[in-house]
């Protein structure tokens, strides 16, 4: 198999458990499953070392378009800001974070696929 095709299929896998995890939270509700909870953290985890990786390994090889870098910025962006509503949005408050946390949280993961899935297609 190719190892771009690998690095997406791999990619493409790890998006799809983290979207049915965190629709598997959702729907539990609070307080989350422990086990559900750290796989969804730890494949989320997972996906930004894989990216860093790949994306340095390829500015290795190549120096980036500038093009290439607002991508790359713009997709670690929207990947801190779904792991910043996440985090919101699981810590234990006596009073709830305002909707429009949960409402981000919902958008922003498909931004990030979005996203990775573009600059994945310049990059690879």
């Amino acid at each position: 198999m190719n190892t771009n095709l690998a690095r997406a299929a791999s990619l493409g896998a790890a998006f799809l458990i983290m979207f049915l995890s965190g629709f598997w939270l959702n729907r539990k509700g609070k307080p989350y499953d422990t086990l559900i909870f750290t796989i969804h953290k730890m494949i989320g985890l997972g996906m930004g070392i894989f990216l860093y990786m790949t994306i340095r390994q390829i500015h290795r090889t190549a120096s980036l378009d500038p093009i290439e870098i607002l991508l790359v910025a713009f997709t670690v962006l929207s990947f801190l800001a779904t792991v910043t509503t996440g985090s919101l949005l699981s810590v234990p408050v006596s009073k709830p974070m305002p909707d429009i946390v949960s409402t981000l949280n919902k958008i922003f993961p498909y931004i990030t696929v979005l996203s990775t899935a573009i600059t994945s297609y310049f990059l690879l």
